[in-house]
């Protein structure tokens, strides 16, 4: 059966890949059959460009890209036929290898040492199953469940050998097809029948998807109990917890499988989300630099991702009141997001997510006029394909700038990017992500407005230091905010504070005072005469900060 088949050997051991073909040799493959490559990404490009029959492919490559992402790049990309064998084979038999395996279901995979007779048999019988089921895969891959589900029931009576395979099949495509009823059926008649993990975790699925989360939690943690290493059951779990919005819950159980299987860069991005949706902008940062890390040079990699890596540490300044902290946080994206630039040159994908940062590290730095202009571009520009973090990004954009209108155009088309995500726990974590990033927003609106209303009651206190204190907090919040701009402006000209109780440099709030001026100047509520008096004020508070500039200088 496998002496006239084309078979991919990747393996970073030559020795490994000369034993491999020994072991063909000896059954009968002749070297015109057998291809080989030690690097990961010529196995990918050979995959991308030639048809194989067999591919044999070792798990811990000397390369970032190991055999796990070549496997989950020839899954995105389709670059294999339906009946073509994918084979993992490992020298490392530890428990997050085997899991990692569990997770990315190969059709089979292989631990060394291993015989030259077991290794033949195993690659036979897979061949000889993906050879009758092709038909079903090919269904599954076209999305046509009502086909895959007429097709499992002819191959229960012709191939009954293939039961306990068809029957997880089945069971996958009533849930895709929310038929939950008889999913439910199906999956409490085969828990009866047997003892197989699938069936107890596709039942728990369908709990879920009928919005019986008790039962369905109940029945993850049972699974949980005796096999506490089983990702999907931990995941599906999590998923739970991420449903009932306690997402401190689903990270410490996405944590507990990362810790068994570190090498799942899918986890470090869904983690990374929640993360995000928590506002714990630091650890979103580390995991999202992580992951794109793992996936550079995939088709997993992301600019919108990349972005907003550097998105979160300048985030995560906002909330810090610790000022070095502060410019540590802001200087580090201000690095990378130079780093990403040179990057980014002649990729218009990479330049629009560039710009989009630029536009958020404008108004951190309170730069609004800037940002502003950002936005301008970003509405005037012809956008290329943007994935969800790229979207989630003008959405930030927009809403911290206060532009109510685009905000909710960019809220809508992040959601419909949402719905475009095809795994269901990675698609919940995002939907996640999307609500804290409103709820943020909103949070420094109310913020904002609470603070200038302090602001403009100390104001007329005449305690001069505490308005203009409440005045920048309230600028850095809702800087489109005129009134708190002409506020800013007024009180620097005409009663600049002590040094003692100024909460920014000379420098950062001069670039305030610039943004303040422009802002009122571009707003159409003050009459021209406001406008005109209070750009002379804003000349005085210049004029002022330079002077003191000098003094101290």
């Amino acid at each position: 059966m496998i002496n006239k088949k084309k078979i991919l050997v990747i393996d970073d051991s030559t020795f490994s890949i000369s034993l491999i073909r020994w072991m063909l040799n000896s059954a009968g493959v002749s070297n015109d059959f057998i291809y080989s490559t030690t690097d990961s990404l010529k196995a990918i490009r050979l995959l991308s460009q030639h048809r194989y029959d067999v591919v044999i492919c070792d798990y811990n490559m000397n390369h970032h890209i190991d055999g796990a992402l070549i496997f989950d790049e020839v899954k995105q990309r389709k670059l294999i036929a339906r009946n073509t064998v994918f084979i993992c084979v490992t020298g490392d038999s530890s428990v997050s290898v085997v899991t990692h395996f569990i997770e990315l279901e190969p059709d089979d995979y292989l631990l060394k040492p291993f015989s030259s007779q077991e290794f033949i048999n195993r690659i036979e019988i897979v061949i000889a199953r993906k050879v009758v089921i092709a038909p079903l895969l090919s269904a599954m891959d076209n999305q046509d469940y009502q086909l895959v589900l007429n097709l499992c029931d002819d191959y229960r009576v012709s191939d009954p050998q293939y039961a306990n395979y068809i029957n997880r099949i089945y069971g996958d495509c009533l849930l895709r097809l929310k038929r939950h009823d008889e999913a439910l059926a199906f999956y409490q008649k085969s828990c009866e029948e047997t003892d197989s993990i699938w069936s107890e975790i596709g039942l728990g699925q369908t709990y879920q998807s009928l919005g019986d989360l008790d039962k369905a939690e109940n029945i993850f943690k049972d699974i949980l109990a005796k096999h506490p290493r089983q990702p999907v059951a931990r995941q599906s779990l999590a998923g739970c917890m991420m449903i009932r919005d306690k997402l401190p819950d689903a990270i410490h159980e996405f944590n507990i499988a990362h810790k068994v299987n570190p090498a799942n860069p899918h986890r470090e991005l869904i983690l990374a989300n929640l993360y995000t949706a928590l506002q714990q902008h630091d650890k979103a940062a580390t995991g999202f630099q992580r992951f794109i890390t793992k996936v550079e040079e995939t088709s997993r990699y992301s600019y919108g991702v990349a972005m907003n890596t550097y998105v979160s540490l300048l985030l995560a300044s906002l909330y810090t009141e610790v000022d070095k902290d502060h410019d540590e946080l802001v200087s580090q994206a201000q690095y990378k997001i130079k780093d990403f630039s040179v990057k980014a040159e002649g990729d218009s994908v990479a330049e629009f997510n560039l710009l989009i940062g630029l536009g958020i590290l404008a108004y951190i730095n309170g730069d609004i006029k800037s940002a502003l202009i950002v936005v301008h571009k970003l509405n005037t520009a012809d956008k290329p394909v943007v994935d969800f973090y790229t979207e989630l990004n003008i959405t930030r954009l927009y809403g911290l700038c206060g532009i109510p209108d685009l905000y909710e155009k960019s809220v809508l088309r992040a959601q419909e990017l949402c719905k475009n995500t095809n795994d269901d726990i990675l698609m919940l974590s995002q939907v996640k992500m999307l609500d804290g990033a409103k709820h943020e927003i909103q949070q420094r609106l109310e913020e904002g407005k609470i603070l200038t209303e302090k602001a403009q009651k100390k104001r007329q206190e005449n305690a001069a230091n505490q308005a203009i204190y409440y005045a920048h907090q309230a600028f850095q919040r809702v800087p489109f905010h005129y009134d708190n701009c002409r506020l800013i402006i007024e009180l620097t000209a005409l009663s600049t504070p002590s040094e003692s109780q100024s909460e920014t440099s000379v420098h950062e709030r001069e670039s305030v005072l610039k943004s303040c001026d422009w802002i009122y100047e571009n707003d159409n509520r003050p009459t021209a005469e406001q406008k005109r008096r209070t750009h002379e004020l804003f000349n005085l508070a210049i004029d002022k900060l330079n002077l003191k500039e000098q003094v101290h200088g």
